[in-house]
């Protein structure tokens, strides 16, 4: 069963090259986890914005990345840049609904 997460981010203008170097360098430490299926960012062309598509292999793979360093890294690097986090939702193979864990309106 795969498990996908999409999450919206959106930065300052001025910080958007600080928060594109924090992702790059999360891209590097997550395409070779053990259980990652695929990790990267898209910029769809929204000013500040960018997307992140996760898919992990199974529950354990997501549970082992959100408890690596390489995650404690980067979640420091977007608050100290101050991050906003738009929406992060959660889909698996075995149901045709999304959960929404987390939403931010600004």
């Amino acid at each position: 069963m795969h498990i996908a997460k999409i999450v919206h981010l959106r930065v300052e203008a001025g910080n958007v090259r600080s928060l594109d170097g924090a992702l790059s360098r999360a891209r590097a430490a997550f395409q070779f986890e053990d259980g990652t299926v695929h990790w990267d960012v898209y910029d769809l062309g929204e000013a500040g914005e960018r997307t992140l598509v996760e898919v992990f292999a199974d529950r354990e793979a997501v549970d082992r990345h959100d408890e690596s360093a390489a995650v404690a890294s980067l979640l420091s690097d977007l608050e100290r840049l101050g991050v906003d986090v738009l929406s992060a939702v959660e889909y698996t193979q075995l149901q045709n609904t999304a959960t929404e864990q987390t939403s931010k309106e600004n």
